[in-house]
């Protein structure tokens, strides 16, 4: 899998899902805490199928790319 999610992008999803989560087990409700893990798990993996279906790539070389 290609890196399609940027850092803050990354960054964002991460927090959102743990918000949902937080929430889903605040209000007791699984479905909005299984909700949650989607962006989590895209946000970790930095690769987003939804991203690739649209053609945006929010990733930018690393700098250990650009020097070799």
């Amino acid at each position: 899998m290609e890196c399609n999610v940027g850092l803050t992008e990354q960054k964002l999803r991460v927090l959102g899902g743990l918000a949902l989560v937080g929430l889903g087990a605040y209000y007791n409700t699984k479905a909005l805490a299984i909700l949650g893990l989607v962006p989590i798990i895209t946000g970790m993996l930095r690769y987003c199928p939804v991203n690739q279906a649209i053609g945006y790539n929010g990733c930018r070389k690393s700098r250990i790319q650009n020097f070799t």
